[in-house]
């Protein structure tokens, strides 16, 4: 088996990241436990010896696991997961020490944002100039001057730290903002601006490009049009409605608007179409290194991007010195690059959606194109003159299929809602998206070079994001959007485990040549099986008596539960009986545009496995008590 210790770090450095977020305490206590307990067994047992043949035996199964878990192994995976574990404790104590609330600060810092716009004061990042290392976010008042990125800026103002969640599984402000390396708000009473254009050249090119493109956007676009282009090539879905924002998310086509290794790789291509044939192969490969890096910079350095950066300067590098990259090495060392800067980027959906999306493709692809290419192999005669259509269509059904076995639980998880449609909606996405955004980038080179040729492209491009914006109207057909409860993290594990010993059996019952551990564990399947048809009427009865188990605890009467919900002004509470009915007492509501019975009480029940009410009960009808559910 292959040697990849980059990725036992990484896996490593994960298990150490959860410890600290989910435990709150030191791993390396758990790791002398399990030595001391695994030296103490060992003693005990080294002069037991195995009487006759037993199929389930752990002495049998264990030197299956040396194979691939030595003592390098091991060494790898405790030494990076004590060093995260740490991180992670330290900078949690390093947060919790800097939250006062309510308090009077005096900061010094350097804008490294752009403005937000809120109802009553604009939004912006700074990072503080002091001993410490954090940034703040700052809400300015309207009647203030506009700030710049890079503004070097003294105020003065109230520290509020960020709330925690305040319901079950619901919104966590603390852990968002950790993701962020923002410690917290202050309202600012007072600002100055001292100087300009603090931040390294570099930065500051790259974010007056960013703004010149958006700016050149939304002079050659329509808004609407505006909107997505920006957030298709730059990552800015700033400016994009909610409702088309929720539209592409049920019609599971959300990831075009989410710059990553699809955008990466169509930019790839597009940089070879245009220099491959001017500069030769190697300075084009140069210069692509170059741009990529660029565009991280200009893209904001989210997760997905730096991911897919990371990954396609390695596979090119790799040509550049004639060497082949390995696609796991690429992936452990660009995911150990970011969690490393903040180990808490591993709470980050896009980041988790990123990487699971990628290696589901990396495993799963190959094994849906060989089950489509048995179908086609049986029914070739029927399919002659659809061969070439069903070779390109059965590609692209592999990948989102592949993909999709991955992110389904993070999906639910995060979401809860499952589309039916994924696979029609991410076939036809497939078919436009690629000149869409090689398109799109020529047009926005173009815009600072000959202005009427960038507008004469945008007519092409209107009709790939109107093409775009039908697609994600399968939202609105039935079954699109289903409610699935949230499910637990041992549900997650399972399914995960359940998946990659799926995806390692058909592996080796699919394998015209085995290798020798495969060859023995498909001689142990045969074993199972056959001590199975041997005392099925043994294990059938032991099953039976298990789900009459479960059945019977699952019926038995419980206490009542009464959940008071946190929908900020008004009340709502939720009665579940000792028969599992579920009574709503109220909803909640407020005269704002936000929609508490959508974000709030919705995300609430199904975080409580709950997908329906059986009875809704009105106090008073004032619309801070029963908006939400009307």
């Amino acid at each position: 088996m292959k040697q990849r210790p980059i990725l036992v770090a990484v896996i490593g450095y994960m298990i150490g990241i959860l410890g600290g977020l989910y435990f709150q305490f030191s791993i390396v206590l758990c790791y002398i436990l399990f030595l001391a307990t695994y030296f103490i067994v060992k003693k005990f047992f080294k002069n037991h010896k195995q009487h006759g043949f037993k199929l389930l035996s752990f002495s049998r199964y264990s030197r299956y696991l040396k194979l691939v878990i030595n003592t390098k192994v091991i060494f790898i995976f405790m030494f990076f997961s004590m060093i995260s574990n740490s991180i992670v404790l330290f900078q949690n104590h390093q947060y919790e020490y800097l939250y006062q609330d309510g308090e009077t600060v005096e900061v010094t810092g350097i804008v490294v944002s752009q403005k937000k716009e809120k109802p009553y004061y604009n939004l912006y990042q700074i990072k503080v100039l002091d001993s410490k290392s954090f940034d703040l976010y700052i809400q300015v008042s309207k009647k203030n001057n506009e700030l710049e990125y890079g503004d070097k800026v003294k105020l003065q103002g109230e520290y509020k730290k960020p709330s925690e969640q305040r319901n079950y599984g619901g919104y966590d402000d603390k852990q968002y903002l950790k993701i962020l390396k923002i410690v917290g708000r202050v309202k600012v009473n007072q600002i100055e601006v001292i100087a300009k254009k603090q931040l390294n050249v570099v930065l500051q090119s790259a974010n007056n490009i960013s703004l010149k493109c958006k700016e050149k956007i939304d002079s050659i676009f329509e808004e609407e049009k505006a909107s997505m282009i920006k957030g298709l090539l730059l990552g800015d879905t700033g400016d994009i409605q909610e409702e088309v924002k929720e539209n592409f998310q049920v019609a599971n086509i959300s990831h075009v608007l989410a710059i990553s290794g699809m955008h990466i790789g169509y930019l790839i291509l597009g940089i070879q179409i245009v220099l491959k044939n001017r500069i030769g192969k190697k300075k084009t490969k140069i210069v692509t290194i170059v741009i990529l890096i660029f565009y991280v910079f200009i893209t904001g350095f989210s997760p997905s991007i730096v991911r897919a950066v990371v990954m396609g300067i390695i596979t090119i590098g790799g040509g550049l010195v004639n060497r082949k990259s390995d696609i796991w090495n690429s992936i452990a060392i660009s995911l150990l690059g970011i969690l490393f800067y903040n180990p808490f980027l591993i709470l980050n959906v896009g980041l988790q959606l990123s990487y699971l999306g990628t290696i589901g493709i990396i495993l799963f692809q190959p094994v849906i194109l060989k089950i489509f290419e048995s179908y086609s192999s049986k029914r070739r005669y029927k399919l002659k003159r659809k061969l070439e259509v069903w070779e390109k269509a059965k590609e692209m059904i592999a990948v989102s299929l592949s993909a999709q076995i991955m992110i389904l639980p993070i999906l639910l998880y995060h979401f809860n809602i499952c589309g039916i449609y994924f696979l029609i909606t991410n076939l036809l996405v497939s078919l436009v998206i690629a000149p869409i955004i090689i398109l799109g980038f020529f047009c926005i080179i173009l815009s600072f070079i000959l202005n009427p040729i960038a507008k004469f492209l945008t007519v092409p491009l209107g009709l790939g994001l109107n093409f775009l914006n039908l697609i994600s109207k399968f939202s609105e057909l039935p079954f699109s959007k289903i409610y699935i409860p949230t499910p637990s993290w041992i549900a997650i594990f399972l399914y995960f485990i359940g998946v990659f010993l799926g995806n390692i059996m058909y592996d080796i019952y699919q394998s015209e040549c085995l290798t020798s551990t495969q060859k023995r564990v498909k001689n142990i399947m045969a074993l199972f099986r056959y001590q199975f048809r041997q005392k099925k009427k043994k294990y059938v009865i032991g099953m039976a008596v298990v789900l009459v188990i479960f059945i019977s605890i699952s019926v038995i009467p419980k206490d009542l539960k009464i959940y008071f919900i946190d929908v900020g002004q008004g009340d709502c509470t939720l009665l579940v009986t000792p028969q599992n009915r579920t009574i709503l007492i109220d909803g909640g509501g407020s005269l704002t545009d936000f929609d508490v019975g959508k974000k709030t009480l919705i995300p609430y029940l199904l975080d409580r496995g709950f997908t329906s009410i059986d009875y809704v009960f009105i106090s008073h009808y004032d619309m801070d008590h029963v908006r939400s559910v009307c």
